[in-house]
């Protein structure tokens, strides 16, 4: 009985890898000091995977409102990411994130770090 009942909790509160499909929504306001000039909200839909080296792709409409604009705009924008897990307590990551910039260029940002757990 001992051992079914371990078993039972086991499995009960043990948290499997998770890999698939997620949805992602996304605030981001910009601000120059106290002064707002605008946010950008993502709806995006990703996928993740991995245990190790985990990783994550999403992408999807990205609807922009900037200070002094009547209306919005909507561009396409998207994240492919990577994350790998060093040590125990050491994690290395990296983003390239990219949005469309109606007829301007195209706008990216790398961000990469590492990442210490106590």
């Amino acid at each position: 009985m001992k051992k079914i009942l371990l078993v039972a909790t086991a499995t009960l509160f043990s948290t499997p890898a998770f890999a698939g499909v997620y949805v992602n929504t996304e605030l981001n306001q910009g601000y120059t000091g106290s002064d707002y000039f605008g946010r950008a909200i993502d709806f995006h839909v990703g996928y993740e995977g991995g245990e190790k080296t985990s990783y994550y792709i999403q992408g999807g409409p990205t609807v922009l409102a900037s200070e002094g604009i009547n209306g919005t705009e909507t561009e396409i924008s998207g994240k492919v990411g990577l994350n790998h897990k060093a040590t125990d307590k050491v994690g290395i990551y990296g983003e390239l994130a990219g949005i469309t910039a109606g007829d301007a260029d195209n706008v990216y940002n790398l961000k990469a770090g590492v990442k210490y757990t106590f």
